[in-house]
């Protein structure tokens, strides 16, 4: 039988069968065929990783037949004390040894993608991780994967088959945190994507534990759901390392006990975090407020909020923040003695830069946006351009305090649209102050 009798698929298939240890070592040499044409390139084992929609770690179900798992790439450690490592791949009619390693879990730290399924559990997603030391993609198939105190590691890529499919869930009586990252106080995890499924806190059956504490650098989270946690939904929590550049697009936070999403200060001390984007998600449903921001150049940016801080405070709190911006939202606070944006200089830090722009605030509320200067002052913020929707039963557009010798300076408050009547006044503004272009503000 010739090459060319051979699709490409198998020839290739075959191509890394024959490289024996030149696979392992990764080689990507193209080979001539015997009329001197060339083939495809050798693949290596991380490009055999990338091609493979399942990843499956043995021994813990039989292997099946090849024509049942073709692409699929079949991994078998042998127990103590041989722990020999043996991959095979599926071509679709045989089963071709890809590599044999000595050494076993312990020593092996290698690349590639894991597809695990909800037999594995939390503990088969922690065997993974722990077994990789992270840097690995772990793909999730649908189901529910129950268990706590899942701990991520730098570069782990957890990826669902989507929120209404793929849940991982707080057992029981587990009364934890159910995603967490090793020591936040001192430590980080950097470079960790969370994607494409549902965090289920699981509240109807523990009293405690937030959905993910912990501290990251340079991480995403796209596409999820923090549902239901005792605590809070995502707790980003501070660190003496760095906690930067992290990014939440596309998520839902949901039902918590708590605040939705907390940023700042961890279960052990008190340190703020910066540079998070929080674009496009929705927050509802939260008995603590959606967000609570502490910091440097938070950007809460079209989100959707609606129903929360129903236990207390503001829907959007920016504590002690500086650089931020709260900008394109809609926010619906259906709460008399609740506001929908609260900004706060206190205990020792001042607030620096905040825009509050472009809003839409609707509801039954207490005031749209309230600021606070407790001690320390407020300085350069700006709310400009939002539209405040008011009744009957609403009290302040606008209101600012300073208590303890605190300030306001160099703020202004423009070009916002107010609609119908307040209780109160519609703009409570102290001297540090400007107020300019906005209309039906008497």
């Amino acid at each position: 039988m010739t090459d060319e009798s051979v699709p490409i698929q198998r020839r290739t298939f075959l191509a890394i069968a024959a490289a024996g240890s030149a696979v392992v070592a990764g080689s990507s040499a193209n080979r001539s065929d015997a009329h001197g044409n060339a083939n495809e390139p050798i693949m290596t084992i991380d490009h055999v990783y990338q091609i493979a929609p399942q990843y499956y770690v043995g021994p813990k179900r039989e292997r099946p037949p090849a024509s049942d798992a073709e692409g699929t790439v079949w991994e078998v450690t042998t127990p103590n004390p041989a722990e020999a490592t043996r991959r095979t791949l599926s071509d679709g009619e045989q089963w071709i040894t890809l590599s044999i390693e000595s050494g076993g879990l312990d020593s092996s730290t290698r690349p590639g993608e894991y597809y695990l399924t909800p037999d594995d559990g939390v503990e088969g997603i922690q065997a993974v991780i722990d077994r990789t030391g992270g840097n690995v993609v772990i793909r999730l198939a649908p189901g529910q994967y129950v268990g706590s105190e899942l701990t991520l590691a730098h570069g782990v890529v957890l990826w669902g088959a989507g929120p209404n499919a793929t849940t991982i869930e707080l057992a029981a009586g587990a009364n934890t945190d159910l995603v967490t990252t090793p020591d936040p106080p001192r430590n980080n995890v950097m470079s960790c994507t969370v994607r494409d499924l549902t965090l289920y806190g699981n509240k109807e059956n523990n009293t405690a534990g937030n959905v993910v504490y912990g501290a990251f650098w340079n991480s995403r989270f796209r596409n999820c759901r923090f549902h239901a946690a005792p605590e809070n939904g995502f707790w980003l929590a501070g660190s003496d390392a760095s906690t930067d550049d992290n990014y939440f697009d596309g998520c839902r936070f949901t039902n918590n006990d708590g605040t939705g999403l907390r940023g700042g200060a961890n279960k052990e001390s008190h340190p703020a975090v910066g540079v998070v984007r929080v674009d496009t998600n929705w927050f509802g449903h939260n008995g603590g407020p959606a967000i609570v921001a502490r910091g440097n150049s938070w950007k809460i940016t079209n989100a959707k909020l609606y129903h929360n801080a129903t236990r207390g405070g503001a829907s959007i709190e920016l504590d002690r923040c500086s650089y931020s911006a709260v900008s394109g939202c809609d926010s619906h606070v259906d709460r008399s003695n609740r506001d929908h944006v609260s900004i706060r200089a206190a205990k020792g830090v001042t607030s620096v830069g905040n825009r509050i722009v472009h809003n839409d605030f609707r509801g039954d509320y207490r005031a749209a946006v309230r600021c606070r200067a407790e001690g320390n002052d407020v300085t350069a913020l700006h709310v400009r351009g939002n539209t405040v929707e008011t009744d009957g039963s609403v009290q302040s557009g606008i209101i600012a305090r300073s208590t303890e010798g605190g300030s306001f300076d160099n703020c202004s408050f423009s070009d916002n649209i107010f609609t119908g009547t307040v209780t109160g006044s519609k703009t409570v503004l102290p001297e540090g102050w400007v107020s300019r272009g906005n209309a039906n503000a008497e």
